[in-house]
This record gives C-alpha cells, sequence and structure tokens, in this order.
C-alpha cells in the first residue's frame, strides 16, 4: 500500500491515534478533523479519480500543523493497516554484503512461515510438514522500505480493518470461513511476537537452557524448533549487531491484548535458541490440533473440579460443537469467555467419535484468543 492508496479508515485512524477529532457536522463526501484550531479534511470516496491528489492535500495539511516533514508523514501512513515486525540489526558498516542479506531474509521468511504452522498445529518440530496455508503466507506478508542508516526488514503483514465486534445477550458470535481467514494474518503477527517473548525469557533472561518438560509447555502455545533455528541463523549472522525487535499493530485494528514489547537478542544468545531448537526437534514430542471458536456450552456439578465445555469451531468447514473436559483454572477461564463472548484457542487431541460428535479427550492449552480484537457487550 502507498500513502496515495490508502483507505478513508487508516485516515481517520491516523488521526484519532494523533489526538485529532471529528467535527460534529460532516460534509457530504468528506469529515473534517480538528485539532488545536487546525482543521484538516479527510475524502470519504477512494473511488473518486480526485482522491490521490485529495490524500496529497492531508499529508500537506497534517504536516504543516505537526511541523513535520511531509515525506514522514506519508510513510506513517504507508503501513497503517498493517502489521510490522521491525527486526532491526545493529551495524555500523555502509553496505552488507549480499550473502550475509540473502541469509536475514531466509531467516525472516523461515520464522515467518514457521509461526504460521504454528497458528494451525501445535509441533515442537515441523520439519518438511507444512500446511499449505502456512506456506503460502509467505506470498502475502513482505519485506516493507528499510530506513536510511539502518539494517532493517520490516516483516508487513497486511491486516485491513479489525474491529472489536459489540454483541447484545442474544446474539451468537459468528463463525464462518471467511472471517477465519481474514484472522489468519494477525494471528501468525501475534504468534511471532509471542514466540520471541518466549525466548527472551528462555534464551536472554535466564543463565540456563530449559528442561525438556519446560519447553513442552512452551511448544503448547506456540514455540516451535524451526522458529527458534530460524532466529539462531539472524542473530548469528557473521559481522552484523545485535538484532532488535519491535512491533506495531495497525492502526485501523483494535490491538491484540498481550505482545508487542521491543526485544534485543545479543549475539551471544544465538547458541542458546538453537540448543532449545535441538532439544524440542529431539526430545519433545507433540503434534496437537489448534481449534479457534465459542464457548458454547458448561456443565458442572457443584460437588466436582472438572467440567464440561462445548466449544464451537470450524472444522473442515463446517461448524461443530467439540466437548472437552477441562480442569478448575481452564474451565475458570471458559467460563469467564462464555460470559464475555471472547474467543478461545484450545490445542490438543480431537476425534469424531462413531456417533459423529467431535471431542478432545485431552487438552494441552485452554486459553482466550488474545491475538484478536475482543468481542464486547
Amino acid at each position: 500500500m502507498t500513502a496515495a492508496t490508502i483507505s478513508p479508515a487508516g485516515l481517520k485512524a491516523y488521526l484519532r491515534a494523533n489526538s485529532w477529532e471529528l467535527q460534529s457536522q460532516p460534509l457530504p463526501r468528506a469529515e473534517i478533523w480538528e485539532r488545536d484550531s487546525h482543521e484538516v479534511l479527510v475524502p470519504l470516496n477512494s473511488d473518486a479519480s480526485d482522491y490521490p491528489r485529495r490524500i496529497k492535500n492531508f499529508i500537506e495539511d497534517v504536516a504543516s500543523e505537526s511541523g513535520q516533514d511531509i515525506d514522514d508523514i506519508a510513510r506513517e501512513l504507508q503501513y497503517i493497516e498493517d502489521d510490522v515486525l521491525n527486526l532491526r540489526f545493529k551495524d555500523d558498516r555502509p553496505y552488507m554484503p549480499l550473502s550475509q542479506a540473502s541469509k536475514l531474509l531466509t531467516g525472516a521468511k523461515e520464522f515467518a512461515v514457521a509461526n504460521a504452522c504454528s497458528v494451525l498445529k501445535r509441533k515442537s518440530y515441523h520439519g518438511r510438514s507444512r500446511p499449505r496455508m502456512a506456506t503460502r503466507h509467505a506470498d502475502i506478508v513482505g519485506m516493507g522500505h528499510t530506513v536510511t542508516g539502518s539494517f532493517i526488514i520490516p516483516i508487513v503483514s497486511p491486516i485491513g480493518i479489525m474491529q472489536k465486534v459489540v454483541l447484545d445477550d442474544s446474539q451468537e458470535p459468528l463463525i464462518d470461513a471467511d472471517l477465519e481467514r481474514n484472522n489468519f494474518p494477525r494471528r501468525v503477527t501475534g504468534m511471532m511476537a509471542d514466540v520471541l517473548r518466549q525466548l527472551q525469557v528462555l534464551a536472554v533472561e535466564r543463565g540456563r537452557l530449559p528442561a525438556a518438560d519446560e519447553l513442552r509447555k512452551a511448544a503448547y502455545q506456540g514455540l516451535c524448533a524451526d522458529a527458534c533455528f530460524a532466529l539462531a541463523s539472524m542473530v548469528a549472522t557473521p559481522e552484523t549487531g545485535d538484532l532488535d525487535i519491535s512491533v506495531r499493530w495497525a492502526l485501523t485494528s483494535a490491538p491484540p491484548r498481550m505482545g508487542g514489547e521491543s526485544l534485543e537478542f545479543p549475539k551471544e544468545s544465538a547458541d542458546a535458541i538453537r540448543k532449545i531448537g535441538n532439544i524440542l526437534r529431539d526430545e519433545v514430542k507433540i503434534s496437537d490440533t489448534v481449534i479457534y471458536g465459542y464457548v458454547s456450552s458448561l456443565e458442572r456439578d457443584p460437588d466436582d473440579e472438572d467440567g464440561v465445555v462445548k466449544v464451537k469451531a470450524l472444522i473442515n468447514g463446517r461448524v461443530r460443537p467439540v466437548r472437552m473436559v477441562l480442569g478448575p483454572e481452564a474451565y475458570h477461564i471458559a467460563v469467564e469467555a462464555n460470559d464475555s463472548k471472547f474467543r478461545v484457542v484450545v490445542t490438543g487431541a480431537m476425534y469424531e467419535s462413531s456417533a459423529g460428535r467431535i471431542v478432545m479427550p485431552r487438552v494441552d492449552l485452554f486459553r482466550i484468543d488474545d491475538f484478536l480484537p475482543l468481542e464486547a457487550n
């Protein structure tokens, strides 16, 4: 996306994030926004022949009010509808050899694909067993413009408009294939941010390698050996400095409830990250089905700690209830999700019974789907 083609929703999201306020009397095909007695016109018809010219006027007006350079405003608008994961390599050299640049780009691609695999199926090591939807994700995300004076790889994931859904008590949350497909890019960026946070703790902040049992729990959350190897290859690239990573969420989307803090991976952490990947590949053996959906029913006897929960999810293109038994902690989360109509993510063993019912006899992870905008009622 270029600044000249950004949608009206993107323009308004930018103004809202920068403390501009909408005037109460909009024009027929435009809106007037105001800040500190300055006004800017937001065109609403992106199909109009003069839309690019009106965007140019918009940028000039905002730059004039803020004192910023026009090019800086245009760069800020360029990725306003995208989630961006910035990989910044500290390096004072004026250029990077192509052999090293190729290694960094390959590592970035493999890291994105590995996390896309984990969104669809939890495995400690994916290897060559990669769902087509995950491998195709590398054709959806892209590398953004680099910043002068730094070696930066911006991994740009188009999100568009993704707002909270307001539901009343009588409404049932919507689940369909198109919605799940649209949610996939945000879930992958959220997974990358969460995996990086886990590896920051496990490989940088700790003074020892984690045990296999601890890594098994991390794998249920989405950590996999493939992501470790990809990150280690980038951190260990010869002659580059430490790797700083930051996430900027699309302003046209409500931000997720977790993830997104800036992280730093010193060059010496590459060995620990690689060793964690080896443990995940060689010692931790998990292969869990992942479902995303809503709690549709709860059942627990007063004297029991465990409870029966059904989650409606998209299974092979159809919305099906999935039955599971949850312990006290997970059941409490299910009650919260049901009361607030929050999406949930569940991983475990799943099969279809002879009676045609979908069951999860073993649940390894049950939590609110924090990577998406939360519903509100």
